[in-house]
């Protein structure tokens, strides 16, 4: 079974694997009730979505941003 991940880039130019580890017990901040993806890094520190393209990690509050190739 193939796990499904992008590539994330902090401000440095750093980049760093993101796995899609599959729909959380937490929902999307509108309310619909719809489970929002979860993310990590290769080291296990929790990532979360602020937009399409922007993810927080969770530990640190860096920022990073998807990797478009």
């Amino acid at each position: 079974m193939q796990q499904a991940y992008f590539f994330a880039q902090d401000l440095a130019g750093n980049r760093q694997k993101v796995h899609v580890l599959g729909p959380s017990i937490a929902h999307d901040d509108a309310g619909s009730g719809a489970p929002r993806a979860a993310y990590a890094l290769d080291d296990g520190s929790a990532v979360e979505r602020i937009d399409s393209d922007t993810f927080r990690i969770i530990g640190t509050g860096a920022l990073v941003t998807l990797v478009r190739e």
